[in-house]
C-alpha cells in the first residue's frame, strides 16, 4: 500500500494550508479544498483514506459535509476541527459517523496523534476486509461452510461434478445440508431451467407419482386438472429429490425409465414428455445396504450414484462448529439490522462439547435462539439452550479455546481409533494402512489415549 491520502477542508486557506504541512509528516499525501463542495469535487475525483475538516465554515458547514461523506464515501474517514469543541458538538459529530474531533487551537503532535491513530484505524479496516474476502473465498462456499478437509474435498467435488450431466447422489444425515450441495450443484452447472426440490417421504404412492411425474385431469380421486410434474417443471435445470430411499417400488421403476430414457409419463397418459432435468438425489441412509436386502433397485442405485458425495455429520468435523456458529451468528444480526454480536470463548466451549445430533440445522437453530436472547454484544452460555437440554461439558471452570480444542480433539481420536480397531478386527497394520499412518504413530495413539492393544492371539481367539 502506498502513502495514505488526506484530504484537508478549511475555509481559512493559511490554516488549510497549515494543517496540510503538518500532516505531510504522517508520512502522508495531502490536498486542500477550501469549501465543502470543492471537498465533494475532489472526493468524487478520486479516494481519500482520510479527511480532516473545520466544522464552521460559510455554506454547507463540517457536520454537513459529514453526512454526505458518510453516505456517499463510507470507507473516507472524517477527523473535525473546531473552535468552538464543545462536549455537546464532539458527541454529535461522532454521532453522525466522525472517527475522532480535535479542538483549536491544538499542537501539532496532538494533531498528528489523532490522524495517525484514525490512519491505522482505517488500514485494519482496510485488512479486515482483504482477509474476509479471503476467509469468504476459501471457506464459504456456495452456502457451504467448512475447512474439515472432508468439507474441502465435498467442495472440490461440487465443482468438478456442477458443469456435467451426471446424476449425483449426496448422502449424509439430517441436518448436514444436502439440500445445500444440490442447489450448489446447480448455481454451477450453467443450466437455464430452474431448481426443483421434492422430498419423496411421507406422501402416498399415487401422490409421488403424480407429483414426480404428472398426471392428467380425473387420473385419480382428486386430480381436478393436468399437472406437469416435477420433471417437466424442472426442464434444462436441475430435480432434487430428497430422501429417495423412501420411494416404493412402483416409483423406483418410474424412476429408472426416466432416468434411462429422458422422458416421464404422466399418471392417466399414454403418451410421454420429454424432460432435460438433471437429477440430484439425497439420502440419510444407507442405500447400498438397502440394496442388499431388496428394498432398493440396484439398478436405480446404479444410475443415481454416478457421482456420490458423501456429508460428514457435524461431530466428525467438530473444529468447524466456532467457523460456522461465527457465520450464522453474523448472518442472522445483518438479517435483523443489529449490531454484530460475538461468542464468548465459554460459549464456544460449549457449542464445541455438544454432540450436535441435528447437525447443522440444529446449530443454526441454537444461534437463532441466542440472537434473540442475547441482548449483548458477547454471547455467553446463558444464551445458549440445546433441543435437548443437556451438555457433556461440566462449566463451573472456564477454560481457554486451546484447552477446549485439545479435549474435543482427543474425545475424536479416541472414538477414532476404537472404531478403526473394531472395523480391522484389532489388527493394527490394518487400521494404520486404512488411516494413512505407520504402524509405529498408531502405537503411540494408543498408549497417549490409554487404550490398550489388542493382543493377537485375542484376534484369533
Amino acid at each position: 500500500m502506498g502513502a495514505p491520502r488526506i484530504l484537508v477542508v478549511d475555509d481559512n486557506k493559511d490554516m488549510a494550508q497549515g494543517v496540510a504541512m503538518v500532516l505531510r509528516e504522517a508520512p502522508a499525501e495531502v490536498e486542500s479544498a477550501y469549501t465543502a463542495d470543492e471537498a465533494c469535487a475532489r472526493l468524487g475525483e478520486r479516494a481519500f483514506d482520510l479527511v480532516v475538516t473545520d466544522v464552521r465554515m460559510p455554506g454547507q458547514d463540517g457536520m454537513q459535509l459529514l453526512d454526505v461523506i458518510v453516505e456517499r464515501w463510507p470507507r473516507s474517514k472524517v477527523v473535525m476541527l473546531t473552535a468552538y469543541g464543545t462536549v455537546q458538538s464532539a458527541v454529535e459529530a461522532m454521532k453522525r459517523g466522525a472517527c475522532d474531533y480535535v479542538t483549536k487551537p491544538f499542537n501539532n503532535e496532538e494533531l498528528l496523534l489523532v490522524v495517525k491513530r484514525a490512519l491505522r484505524e482505517r488500514q485494519l479496516e482496510e485488512d479486515l476486509q482483504r482477509l474476509q474476502a479471503e476467509f469468504e473465498g476459501r471457506y464459504v462456499f456456495e452456502g457451504l461452510v467448512g475447512r474439515d478437509a472432508q468439507m474441502l474435498g465435498v467442495f472440490d467435488a461440487v465443482r468438478k461434478v456442477a458443469p456435467s450431466h451426471a446424476t449425483v447422489l449426496v448422502c449424509g444425515e439430517h441436518g448436514t445440508g444436502k439440500e445445500l450441495v444440490a442447489r450448489a450443484i446447480h448455481r454451477l452447472s450453467g443450466r437455464k431451467g430452474p431448481f426443483v426440490a421434492f422430498s419423496a417421504a411421507a406422501l402416498p404412492d399415487t401422490l409421488i407419482d403424480a407429483e414426480l411425474f404428472g398426471a392428467r385431469k380425473g387420473a385419480f380421486t382428486g386430480a381436478d386438472h393436468d399437472r406437469k410434474g416435477h420433471f417437466v417443471e424442472a426442464n434444462d435445470g436441475t430435480l432434487f429429490i430428497d430422501e429417495v430411499g423412501s420411494m416404493p417400488p412402483l416409483v423406483q421403476v418410474k424412476l429408472l425409465r426416466v432416468l434411462q430414457e429422458r422422458e416421464v409419463l404422466p399418471v392417466g397418459s399414454s403418451t410421454p414428455t420429454k424432460t432435460d432435468a438433471r437429477v440430484v438425489a439425497a439420502t440419510n441412509t444407507d442405500l447400498l445396504r438397502a440394496t442388499r436386502e431388496g428394498r432398493f433397485r440396484d439398478d436405480l442405485y446404479y444410475r443415481l450414484s454416478v457421482v456420490r458425495v458423501a456429508l460428514p455429520p457435524l461431530r466428525d468435523r467438530i473444529e468447524d462448529v466456532p467457523l460456522l456458529a461465527e457465520h450464522f451468528l453474523s448472518r442472522r444480526c445483518s438479517e435483523r439490522g443489529i449490531a454484530k454480536k460475538r461468542l464468548s470463548h465459554r460459549a464456544t466451549r460449549v457449542l464445541l462439547l455438544h454432540e450436535w445430533p441435528g447437525n447443522v440445522r440444529e446449530l443454526m437453530n441454537v444461534i437463532d435462539r441466542a440472537v434473540l436472547f442475547c441482548q449483548d454484544d458477547v454471547v455467553e452460555p446463558k444464551h445458549i439452550s440445546f433441543d435437548e437440554e443437556a451438555t457433556a461439558a461440566d462449566l463451573s471452570e472456564p477454560q481457554s479455546y486451546e484447552a477446549t480444542k485439545r479435549e474435543v480433539l482427543e474425545r475424536f481420536q479416541r472414538l477414532f481409533v476404537e472404531r478403526l480397531l473394531h472395523e480391522c478386527d484389532g489388527n493394527i497394520t490394518e487400521a494404520a494402512r486404512r488411516a494413512g499412518l505407520t504402524r509405529a504413530a498408531v502405537h503411540r495413539m494408543l498408549k497417549r489415549l490409554g487404550i490398550a492393544a489388542p493382543h493377537p492371539e485375542a484376534r484369533r481367539g
